[in-house]
């Protein structure tokens, strides 16, 4: 099914294509390079943005109330920045387009006002902030990851990986268990034996730093994934024959 965060990426990504496109096709414009097809163009641009920005903004105002339960403490203030924004960009996008309107009811081809290019510009730089702010949203704070999505299951795998070391398994026991695809979900990647497939083979350990540059800023955050939780993995992969495509 659907997700309502998945219309406003699609929304979104409307508007994002649209604007600077149309920030471009207006200053061919005013160059006088294109004629008559960057004029039907540009039209065509600014019909994308309205369209963009207004299906954004409505389906944005659907998946307000999810940010507001997703965004602990002052990170709120991310989703409070992205939201005024949408509504600023809005209106500079408003601005071009009701002049057309209003040079269309006059009879004109195009209306004469010379401030779209300013418009245009501060437009783009909306947009640059504001997927930007959208972004930390979705890969900082997980909005919009319908029930935390694969990072879900590093959670549930990491708790079961500390609650059996704490019971006093050995630590290679709880490796072997945490790295199949029912507990942290290695397996699904590098293999049930570690021997590779679409991840490189891990049999026969590997170090630290290779797992944090790989994995430490995506599935396995070293705030859930613990040095203790590597290490214990680490300790089967070390009683496991070398082989494979190795990823260090």
């Amino acid at each position: 099914m659907i997700h309502l965060s998945e219309l406003h990426g699609a929304a979104t990504h409307l508007a994002v294509v649209a604007i600077p496109l149309f920030a471009v096709l207006y200053a061919l414009r005013r160059a006088g390079v294109g004629g008559a097809v960057v004029v039907r163009a540009e039209l065509w641009a600014l019909g994308a943005c309205v369209f963009g920005v207004a299906a954004a903004g409505v389906t944005g105002l659907l998946v307000w109330g999810q940010a507001q339960t997703t965004l602990r403490g002052q990170a709120f203030r991310e989703g409070t920045a992205h939201f005024w924004i949408g509504i600023g960009i809005a209106l500079l996008v408003a601005v071009p387009a009701a002049a057309h309107v209003k040079a269309w009811r006059r009879g004109m081809r195009r209306p004469r006002a010379r401030i779209f290019g300013a418009v245009a510009a501060l437009a783009v730089l909306g947009v640059i902030v504001q997927g930007y702010l959208g972004g930390r949203m979705t890969y900082e704070h997980g909005v919009g990851i319908d029930q935390g999505g694969q990072f879900a299951q590093t959670a549930i795998g990491a708790e079961k990986l500390n609650i059996e070391l704490a019971s006093g398994l050995a630590p290679k026991a709880a490796g072997q268990e945490a790295f199949t695809a029912q507990g942290l979900g290695c397996a699904r990647c590098h293999g049930d034996l570690a021997q590779g497939q679409r991840g490189p083979a891990l049999a026969g350990g590997v170090e630290l730093e290779n797992f944090r540059g790989v994995h430490g800023h995506g599935l396995f955050p070293a705030a859930v994934v613990t040095d203790r939780d590597f290490q214990a993995i680490d300790a089967w992969l070390r009683t496991l024959p070398r082989t494979g495509r190795r990823g260090d």
